[in-house]
């Protein structure tokens, strides 16, 4: 009920001791509610109180706009000049005068309703204010008239080295990026924020001015956020108020200070308003609720309830309506804003469960999306420890041209910049750089990996006549310094690539023996599908990388992702296998120029059903196996769906194999 400040001592009345506290200090309910950011005129009790009304179909008591006009001569205009340099930053300022006033308490009804709200009551003339901001959202400032130096009033930025003596006993240092309400002298207020201290009302105030403006949302949040200092006023400038709440906050703050605070309103405020708010009328098809809403709302309770809510509707000859909205919803600007105002008052609850009345295409394995195959090979790569990067599609020619993979490459008309004047034609030359970098910030082990667009000046009936732009997934690691660490590193990565490649349902790549620009000319493969070669795999030339900045052997891939997409199958579901496997270990003794996937693809031809799988798990060069020749080692998994093989099945099937791989490639084999 006391709100949060509990400074100072509560008095209460001698002849009532013993008696219960509600009896001396009433209490009250206090409703607190949680406002959306696209309703500022709620931030106040009166934008509650609509809303109320118009969900329980109840009048307001009072208008949006009061009645109240000051009567004193001169003309307050007369008496204030206002002027304001940027009308981006300031929609609207209303300077109202009010002479001969009594600064002093204000009511205890006042008091206890600004304690009940969290506001520590001042004086009559302060808290006028504050209780104005919290019935009508708009805040209000009052300076003490005679304090100000000279009758004008200039809504302007700060200049350089000005400071304010704010009220909360702060000197704040102002920059040129803050709006400020200056007289012809200094800074006396930060514009939506706080005021100053030298111009504050006390209880020597005769006569003030009160001020009741229109600011800039992100102007005073950003300037909030440099003062450190959220105010109750900048809480609400921040959301865009309306600039017509600034007269209705005038009047009804100068009809309280009259009432309370005595004094004479002078008539004829100064109000500088350069570009009045202009009326947003919205054309609305009736049909379009019951069409978004799903539910059938009668056209009168729909008219009704966005009267109710100060919506002006006029019915057009062609059945539309023409709909005027109040000068405070500010949001709404559409027909769908509209039928969302008769939703939310019709009630949500109302609209009743039903499932969709359309039939729609299910999704299944055969109609997979590019995005849900590039998620699934994101799942494999961030599973095996690598990192996505985001990389400008803008590259260097030089570096192309250095790299030797500028043969197609597309230069930018108008460069930004020598490093940014070419469209990639690779994605390794970018996670290098990144390579580079990290190396430079200290981490040695790095995975990284890129999903993007190379940009290919061939030009093929095939594409339109126009350049390509295949979609490719590029990888880098780390190899470590020795070559039996580089081996093991490729091994991994082209583990990783397999397992992408599963991920999208497609066949199985094959690796043949190839060279390549940026690959080691004897550690490089190219990857192949059902006879298409994608890309590449292998150890960067020693050269590139060094190039690069990257010191160690590093390994890398890029190929086609749009290929294997297309080559995706439908995963298919089996049954959990009844009967035991049987497993084998084959080396096989090859020319070394015989890549183990020709190897791996001769073996599953001739094997036949039995064969579960094959996996190469060495590669053997050294003094058991002659000069010019190499061992790779498989391990083959044999499995019936019916029987549990014998060690005589297995042992057919074994001597087909290497019948098969004789004939093929003179493979000798170590026992």
């Amino acid at each position: 009920l006391l709100g949060e400040d509990h400074a100072g001592i509560l008095i209460l009345d001698r002849g009532k001791p013993g008696d219960p506290l509600t009896s001396v200090i009433p209490s009250q309910a206090i409703m607190e509610a949680e406002i959306t950011s696209n309703r500022p005129d709620c931030m106040g009790h009166l934008g509650v109180a609509r809303e109320l009304a118009a969900g329980l179909d109840r009048p307001m008591k009072r208008d949006f706009m009061p009645a109240f006009t000051g009567t004193a001569d001169p003309p307050g205009r007369d008496l204030v000049k206002v002027s304001i340099d940027d009308p981006d930053l300031c929609s609207r300022y209303i300077g109202g005068v009010i002479k001969g006033v009594r600064v002093g308490p204000s009511p205890d009804w006042m008091q206890r309703r600004l304690r009940a709200c969290g506001v520590r009551p001042i004086n009559n003339i302060v808290d006028i204010t504050n209780y104005v901001l919290l019935e009508y959202t708009q805040p209000l400032h009052a300076f003490d008239l005679a304090r100000l130096s000279g009758p004008a009033i200039h809504v302007r930025r700060a200049r350089a080295n000005e400071k304010l003596l704010a009220l909360d006993g702060l000197v704040r240092d102002l920059t040129s990026d803050m709006l400020v309400i200056a007289d012809a002298l200094r800074p006396v207020a930060v514009a939506g924020v706080i005021g100053g201290e030298e111009t504050a009302v006390t209880t020597a105030t005769r006569d003030i001015l009160l001020e009741s403006a229109n600011f800039n949302g992100p102007s005073v949040r950003q300037t909030s956020r440099a003062l450190g200092l959220r105010t109750e006023a900048s809480a609400r400038f921040e959301r865009a108020l309306p600039p017509e709440l600034a007269l209705a906050g005038a009047r009804r703050a100068a009809s309280l200070i009259a009432e309370l605070a005595g004094g004479s309103v002078h008539r004829e405020w100064a109000d500088v308003y350069p570009r009045p708010q202009q009326p947003v009328r919205v054309n609305l098809r009736p049909a379009l609720i019951d069409d978004v809403l799903g539910t059938h709302v009668p056209l009168e309770e729909a008219e009704s309830i966005l009267k109710r809510l100060n919506f002006h509707v006029k019915v057009m000859g062609d059945g539309e309506w023409d709909v005027l909205p109040p000068v405070f919803r500010l949001d709404v600007t559409i027909p769908e804003d509209l039928v969302e105002e008769v939703g939310r008052v019709h009630g949500y609850d109302r609209v009743p469960p039903t499932l969709p009345g359309r039939r729609h295409e299910r999704w299944t394995p055969a109609t997979p999306s590019l995005d849900r195959r590039l998620d699934a090979i994101r799942e494999v790569l961030a599973g095996a420890g690598y990192s996505e990067t985001w990389s400008p599609a803008l590259v260097s020619g030089r570096q192309l041209e250095a790299l030797r993979i500028a043969a197609h490459a597309m230069r930018v008309s108008n460069p930004l910049s020598d490093d940014m004047d070419t469209l990639r034609t690779s994605l390794l030359p970018s996670l290098m750089d990144a390579m580079a970098l990290n190396r430079d910030r200290g981490r040695l082990d790095i995975r990284i990996y890129e999903i993007a667009e190379a940009y290919l000046a061939r030009v093929g009936d095939h594409n339109g006549g126009q350049p390509e732009e295949p979609l490719r997934l590029a990888a880098l690691a780390s190899a470590g310094a020795t070559a039996d660490e580089g081996r093991d590193a490729l091994y991994r990565l082209k583990s990783v690539l397999d397992g992408c490649v599963a991920a999208m349902s497609a066949p199985s790549c094959m690796y043949d023996r190839a060279s390549a620009e940026l690959f080691h000319p004897g550690r490089c493969a190219a990857v192949m599908l059902d006879g298409r070669q994608l890309g590449y795999i292998g150890e960067l030339h020693p050269t590139v990388s060094a190039g690069a900045g990257i010191d160690g052997r590093v390994v890398a891939f890029e190929v086609d992702v749009e290929p294997m997409v297309a080559e995706s199958r439908i995963p298919r579901a089996q049954p959990l296998p009844r009967f035991p496997r049987v497993q084998r270990d084959l080396a096989v003794i090859v020319d070394e120029t015989v890549a183990a996937g020709v190897l791996h693809t001769a073996i599953k031809e001739v094997a036949g059903d039995l064969l579960e799988h094959v996996r190469a798990f060495d590669e053997y060069r050294g003094a058991q196996v002659s000069e010019g020749h190499k061992s790779v080692a498989f391990t083959l998994t044999f499995r019936s769906p019916e029987r549990t093989l014998t060690d005589a099945e297995v042992d057919k099937v074994m001597a087909e194999i290497k019948l098969g791989l004789e004939k093929r490639h003179r493979a000798r084999f170590r026992e």
